[in-house]
């Protein structure tokens, strides 16, 4: 998915989506939840870099990859590609 279509999906511009890659805006609540909802990862983990979600009975998170906690928003053009 590239800038353009998570711009749709937001129901943004595209320069806005950039610009929260960029660090340079901060997205309301309700866009990292749309955004966590369209890359299938977990809003926490987007937000904090923190997988708060308990394990499955195997062991394994429902989230985002587990990582310790990082300052900033963690929507990054990573989360567009992989």
């Amino acid at each position: 998915m590239d800038q353009s279509a998570m711009a749709e999906v937001l129901g943004c511009a595209r320069t806005t989506v950039s610009n929260y890659e960029r660090g340079f805006t901060t997205p309301r609540r309700a866009v990292i939840l749309a955004w966590a909802m369209a890359t299938g990862v977990d809003a926490e983990w987007l937000t904090t870099g923190n997988d708060e979600t308990p394990p499955t009975g195997d062991g394994v998170s429902d989230g985002a990859p587990s990582q310790d906690r990082t300052d900033g928003l963690l929507i990054t053009s990573e989360m567009l590609y992989h």
